[in-house]
């Protein structure tokens, strides 16, 4: 089988597309926006990685060797599972990754237009941060779903580094995981400044998180979504999305790990500062410039009333 379309449109759907970096709390947040009344939101499909299905399938992990039950398209195989068969149980999910074998030639955008397909009339809401992790990916993306709405994510640089450390448990390198944030950030910056600017929008997942009434209900707006009471409730409860839980043995994962294990929003740490400990001993310069580009997301200023995460 090579490809779902002989000739796709790519103007089919406008999904919504988080583009954030790991550890900027785009799990919680993706799950937060794709539980509105009129979207869906999918686990990481990790798409655009590639040019095909089958490239995907047989690349090795970006970091270390294949662990024992690796499977690149967890997050994929439990979509598909649930939309073909209403379940994930371990025969819907052995079928989903018999379907993935099976259009192996396919390109992420044919399998991604499949599932927009599923859902349909509800609007597809997708993140998976090895869209950001390249220039290529992002264009790939953009060239699938030329009208996409775009979300540029973000989290305080302090924490996000903090996070990576301990996910990574790296804690002699501070340096490099201050330089992927602000490496990665100016990839979507600039990804961005190329778009119309109706097409995207930053989000701080501090925001989000922290004042989530004010938030959800200004992303709704812009989505052109409903923005009533009822609405925002439901975004406000991505722990009851069928993607947020560990799933089963052959298909474990497909989502952040921590936010699989507890899917309910929680208020989080937003610092009131963008000093960097002193003890991480970083470049003056490295410190500018990850100031600057901070600041121009909004990290200077004080941090929005809090609200509860529920309304």
């Amino acid at each position: 089988m090579t490809d779902l379309h002989d000739a796709r449109d790519p103007r089919h759907r406008a999904p919504v597309i988080l583009l954030g970096p790991a550890r900027s709390h785009s799990s919680v947040v993706a799950a937060m926006i794709g539980s509105h009344p009129q979207l869906y939101g999918f686990p990481e499909l990790i798409l655009f990685d590639y040019a095909t299905i089958g490239e995907r399938l047989d690349a090795p992990p970006r970091i270390g060797k294949r662990p024992l039950g690796y499977y690149p398209f967890t997050g994929l195989a439990r979509a598909l599972a649930q939309l073909h068969d209403g379940d994930q149980g371990p025969a819907s999910i052995a079928a989903a990754k018999r379907w993935v074998e099976a259009h192996r030639d396919s390109t992420g955008a044919a399998v991604f237009d499949h599932l927009l397909d599923l859902v349909a009339p509800l609007i597809g809401v997708e993140k998976s941060p090895e869209t950001v992790s390249g220039e290529e990916q992002l264009h790939r993306v953009l060239a699938a779903c030329p009208d996409a709405r775009f979300i540029h994510l973000t989290r305080h640089p302090v924490t996000t580094s903090r996070s990576l450390q301990v996910r990574w448990m790296t804690f002699n390198r501070p340096e490099v995981f201050t330089s992927s944030w602000l490496n990665q950030h100016r990839r979507i910056s600039a990804f961005c400044a190329e778009l119309p600017p109706g097409q995207w929008t930053l989000v701080r997942s501090e925001d989000v998180l922290n004042a989530p009434a004010n938030e959800l209900r200004r992303i709704a707006r812009w989505l052109a979504v409903r923005d009533d009471d009822q609405a925002l409730e439901a975004m406000c409860h991505p722990e009851r999305s069928p993607y947020a839980s560990t799933g089963f043995d052959d298909a474990l994962g497909g989502n952040d790990p921590q936010f699989l294990r507890a899917p309910a929003p929680h208020p989080v740490e937003l610092p009131p500062t963008l000093d960097h400990p002193r003890e991480w001993n970083l470049p003056d310069d490295l410190l500018a410039d990850v100031a600057e580009l901070a600041t121009s997301f909004g990290y200077d200023r004080p941090a929005p009333p809090a609200s509860t995460a529920s309304l």
